[in-house]
């Protein structure tokens, strides 16, 4: 069905600029006075010559007053919801109850272990027990709740978060956290997964998308960019969600993270966030999986003048941010030529041909997104 409404989204908006509502350049200011110092019926009304004291004057007039037009210009966008920024942007964004979402903590599932022959009694561990490896892995992590070892048990296991919230507690790998637990002799520590899920605080860009699509929030009957709305405004790592209905009553929310894919940890958290008495519908039943990521490679011949492995360098670091974006949408379409247009941006490259192998299909499915694996170029003389 063909849309015949047609509307500027806010990245349009945004593109366009902001209206111009008082005079920001010098050159503007001068010509405007020295047409009123020539022209104007209240003004002295002869011709003005460089080097005059009157042309002085101006100069300085027209400096000052395109300052003040920048002030006031720069004033009058901070009460715009799509040009405010930082502290403004939070004061504009609560007029739509949008609020910016604080730096949020890595998580991990933690295993804690005692020492054999110690199990002969009930061992307790608090929750909020701070525990810390040392050394360069010093970021400390902190008991989600309580963990009971009751007799003759040696092994439990929990989760944990981070003491620091943001990006600084992510990308630890299985064991590599790991210490004795403070004021237990005998009990260790280590992480059984990845550290994931921590984001730093929501860009300006991030809370403007939210706050602009406020209003899809007020609806509690299922809409799809409700469901949307409510699960990114979980965690400023989300960057992307895809709310898919497989059936009636059955509703599948997938998160995307700015880190790939989510941990089990953040999705088990993400369902609890989406509480059917506050967030849902009551009759919807609701599950969080993990999105699918479909990998490929790229390959092929370039043909290109001067240093060829710098130039290999050049064209593979313009494709693989060329191809990041679509690690970062769900469900989009991939139109390869847009590599092809970023490579042949490269300074000395004459021709290019390029092979892609992984891909089944161009159009991902609503919760896939795709990661490029490898670029493999065979470099040619022209």
């Amino acid at each position: 069905m063909v849309d015949l409404v047609k509307a500027l989204s806010p990245a349009e908006l945004i593109a366009r600029g902001a209206p111009k509502m008082f005079t920001t350049s010098a050159k503007a200011w001068k010509d405007k006075l020295i047409e009123w110092f020539e022209s104007d019926p209240n003004g002295p009304q002869r011709k003005l010559y460089p080097g005059q004291l009157e042309q002085v004057l101006i100069d300085m007039l027209a400096y000052g007053f395109s300052l003040l037009g920048q002030e006031a210009q720069m004033a009058s966008e901070q009460r715009w919801l799509l040009f405010a920024k930082r502290n403004h942007l939070n004061v504009v964004a609560a007029n739509n109850s949008t609020f910016r979402l604080k730096a949020a903590p890595a998580t991990c599932q933690i295993e804690l272990r005692r020492e054999e022959g110690a199990a002969g009694s009930e061992l307790i561990v608090p929750a909020g027990t701070h525990l810390n490896s040392g050394g360069e892995n010093s970021l400390g992590f902190v008991l989600d709740e309580a963990v009971v070892l009751g007799v003759g048990q040696s092994v439990a296991t929990v989760g944990t978060t981070a003491s620091i919230a943001g990006t600084a507690g992510n990308s630890f790998l299985a064991g590599q956290i790991m210490g004795t637990v403070p004021g237990f002799p005998g009990l260790t520590f280590s992480n059984l997964s990845e550290t994931k899920g921590g984001a730093d605080e929501e860009s300006d860009a991030a809370l403007i998308e939210r706050a602009a699509h406020a209003h899809d929030r007020i609806s509690k009957a299922g809409p799809r960019e409700s469901y949307r709305q409510q699960a990114r405004a979980f965690s400023p790592a989300i960057i992307d969600v895809a709310v898919i209905r497989p059936e009636p009553g059955h509703i599948e929310v997938y998160p995307l993270l700015d880190t790939g894919l989510p941990s089990a940890e953040f999705c088990s958290r993400l369902y609890d966030w989406l509480d059917y008495e506050v967030k849902r519908p009551q009759g919807d039943e609701l599950t969080v999986p993990f999105p699918e990521a479909v990998t490929f490679s790229i390959s092929g011949i370039c043909r290109g003048v001067g240093d060829l492995e710098d130039l290999r360098n050049q064209v593979e670091a313009k494709l693989d941010l060329a191809a990041s974006i679509w690690s970062r949408r769900l469900g989009d379409y991939m139109a390869l030529s847009a590599l092809t247009c970023a490579a042949r941006s490269v300074t000395g490259l004459v021709d290019i041909e390029l092979v892609y192998e992984g891909l089944s299909s161009r159009q991902l499915e609503d919760h896939q997104f795709a990661v490029l694996t490898s670029i493999s170029l065979t470099m040619e003389a022209a």
